[in-house]
């Protein structure tokens, strides 16, 4: 029921990060841009965590080939280094006017002169070192691994995610103390006593995340993905006996 210029703006994820490592569902971005352009909207990606190859292409939102108005960037942009950007198409960045002396858009770190070197070596080895299509095969390898590995493990939700920006979502027990989020903990100490870094995450913290580099060798995605179905396992078989 909305009219048209009534909304300003949508802003989505085009694949949720720390809400669960959960990509959009199939043709849900098309129809975020279907309606904005109905009702005059501009729409928003925020690809902060999953921008510049993290989910295996330059941004989450080339999955569906969906366009944006306009998309936050940050994190890997600065290869460690602190620096984020708001990037859009020309007609709506002009929207902002010629400089008149006194910036109409602007923030504590902008345009730093070190941050925005780092980020365009930052940019060179991405691409010279082909890291987004690592990502990509990486991740699709470590999916299917994992997937295998935990198959018919009762407690198990679901292994998804896309590219190197992994999820492992755990049911909850039977106990009031054996809930999702409680046994992604474990599993989470589990795995830090092993070497690997993992995180809980989703509004329950009942997903297990996993955000692995794209350097990895083979050898050490192997290893990763037999701690972490390990420590899954004997965390579910914990909770079953």
């Amino acid at each position: 029921d909305a009219k048209r210029g009534a909304i300003g703006a949508v802003i989505a994820e085009p694949m949720q990060g720390r809400g669960g490592s959960r990509p959009a569902p199939a043709g849900w971005l098309a129809g975020l841009r279907e309606r904005c352009d109905r009702f005059g909207a501009l729409l928003i990606f925020d690809e902060i965590f999953t921008g510049f190859g993290r989910t295996g292409a330059p941004f989450a939102f080339v999955a569906e080939a969906v366009e944006p108005d306009l998309i936050c960037v940050g994190k890997a942009l600065g290869g460690g280094w602190p620096i984020a950007a708001c990037l859009g198409r020309s007609a709506v960045m002009s929207a902002w006017g010629p400089a008149t002396g006194e910036a109409l858009h602007t923030s504590t770190f902008l345009g730093h002169p070190v941050a925005c070197a780092a980020a365009v070596e930052t940019l060179r080895v991405i691409d010279d070192e082909g890291l987004v299509e690592a990502a990509r095969d990486g991740g699709a390898w470590m999916i299917s691994a994992l997937r295998d590995r935990l198959d018919g493990v009762d407690g198990v939700v679901e292994v998804r995610g896309r590219g190197l920006l992994l999820g492992i979502e755990l049911a909850s027990g039977t106990t009031i103390a054996d809930t999702a989020g409680a046994r992604v903990w474990r599993t989470v100490v589990d795995c830090m006593r092993r070497g690997v870094i993992t995180l809980p995450c989703a509004p329950d913290g009942g997903v297990l995340q996993l955000t692995p580099p794209a350097t990895l060798t083979h050898a050490q995605r192997a290893c990763l993905v037999d701690t972490v179905a390990t420590a899954v396992r004997r965390t579910l078989a914990k909770e079953t006996q």
